[in-house]
Parts: C-alpha cells; sequence; structure tokens
C-alpha cells in the first residue's frame, strides 16, 4: 500500500501549513506530510504555499520582503474558520517537531524569486532534528534539485511537474530520463498526468512515484493498483480509510 502524505497538513480541518493543520494529520495517522518553505527577509524558514501572505492571513505582502517578526504578527487562521484565529505561519523546526514521529517528510522548496540559500538552509535543519533519512526535497525547479544534491548527495529529492512548458519539455523528454538526469530519487507529478506505463517505467529506473493531489476514492483506488509509492492528498483521513477497505 503507498503511503499518505497530508497536503499542506490536513488542510480540509484546519488552515493550511499551519501547525494545527499538521497536528491533525498526526491525529489521523497520516504517514508523512507535504509542506512548503521560503526565507523571510531576515533570514528564517517559514511554512507558506504562496509567495505572498494575501490568501491565508490578514496581511498582504511578498514573504522574502518580510521580517520573521512582521509575518509572526499576521492571523493565518481566520481565513479558514474564526475558531482558528490568532494561528501564526509556523517556522520550519516548529513543523518538524510536530511531525517527526512520521514516515516521511515531503518539503518543496519554492523556488526563490532572489538567489538565496534557502536549499541549504532547507537541510541543515533536517540534521538538527535527525530527519534527514525521512525527507525528501522537492521542487519545480530542477536547478534547486541539483543544489540540494551538490550540497548533500544522500538526501533525497524530488521532481514535481505539471501542465506547463517545463512540465511539457518533462514529459516529452521522458520523466524518468529526466529524474535520471537529476540523480532524482522520486517523480512529483500532477496526478492527472500519469498513467501505468509511466510508472512502470519510473519504477524500471529506481524512481519512486508519488502524485498529487489524490482525493477521490477513483483515484486513491487507480493510483493504488498502479503501485504508486505515495499518495499526496489533501483528504488524508479519507484517503486512510480506502486504502483500509482495500486490504
Amino acid at each position: 500500500m503507498p503511503l499518505v502524505l497530508a497536503h499542506r497538513g490536513a488542510n480540509k480541518m484546519a488552515p493550511q501549513n499551519t501547525i494545527p493543520a499538521f497536528q491533525k494529520a498526526v491525529e489521523f495517522n497520516a504517514d508523512g506530510i507535504e509542506t512548503d518553505v521560503h526565507l523571510s527577509c531576515d533570514g528564517q524558514i517559514v511554512i507558506c504555499h504562496n509567495y505572498t501572505v494575501d490568501a491565508t492571513s490578514n496581511g498582504k505582502g511578498l514573504i522574502d520582503d518580510m521580517t520573521f517578526a512582521e509575518l509572526r504578527r499576521l492571523d493565518f487562521g481566520s481565513y479558514f474558520s474564526p475558531d482558528f484565529s490568532g494561528v501564526t505561519l509556523p517556522t520550519l523546526s516548529e513543523l518538524l517537531e510536530v511531525v517527526k514521529g512520521l514516515t516521511l517528510i515531503n518539503i518543496e522548496i519554492k523556488t526563490p524569486k532572489k538567489k538565496n540559500d534557502l536549499v541549504k538552509r532547507t537541510i541543515e535543519e533536517l540534521y538538527k532534528f535527525d530527519l534527514q533519512e525521512k525527507a525528501i526535497i522537492s521542487c519545480f525547479e530542477p536547478e534547486c534539485l541539483r543544489e540540494a544534491k551538490e550540497f548533500d548527495k544522500s538526501i533525497k529529492t524530488g521532481l514535481l511537474y505539471e501542465h506547463g512548458d517545463l512540465g511539457d519539455e518533462i514529459m516529452n523528454f521522458g520523466v524518468a530520463k529526466y529524474c535520471k538526469q537529476l540523480n532524482a530519487h522520486a517523480a512529483h507529478p500532477e496526478h492527472i498526468l500519469i498513467d501505468e506505463n509511466t510508472v512502470k517505467d519510473l519504477h524500471n529506473n529506481g524512481i519512486a512515484v508519488n502524485p498529487w493531489t489524490v482525493n477521490s476514492k477513483e483515484d486513491i483506488i487507480k493510483y493504488t493498483s498502479w503501485g504508486c509509492d505515495a499518495l499526496i492528498s489533501d483528504v488524508p483521513d479519507f484517503c486512510k480509510k480506502v486504502l483500509e477497505e482495500m486490504k
């Protein structure tokens, strides 16, 4: 059976990429989580999907233009529900403290708009928690994955791709070949972009397949039957339930 990774935490039960969402994922017995990291302008690694705080907080602005103190003053819970009023944006270290007991921690590097050391700093943080073996660094930008391997050749990496110029280039070239060029451990495709032959080809080349975002019963069953290694899902509790029924 594939692992179930809670996408941005259990984001249907609590505001995405917050400590309550990751705590819910742990409570639901998710096998792991998926999250996103940025650097504040003063060098703190913080958790957020978007490049701006506009959609998920009561503030406005680019994360990399704001200090950690400025980010920490914002409310990242009320947009979701008044029950989460006052929830703050977490740091990577705070997240790792919550999820350190899980099997797989998928950290997406949000490709920096300005050159910085986010990749290196993220890997160093994993080592502080002795979680480097449980982690996989993923990114849509191949150069970030190369950077991760140059800094630490043992760290696992996952190539994210979706419809679009680079995603189409990856698929036209051959996903397995592209991953092998990057020495990537896994492919992380938008789930609608794979078929059973793609999964077989990746597995034949020693590459794991972790599609996103797998939420429906039909898709959970389909990608499990194809042998996908992990399912990145917005509904980890439902995903686990379907997999239990399949057993």
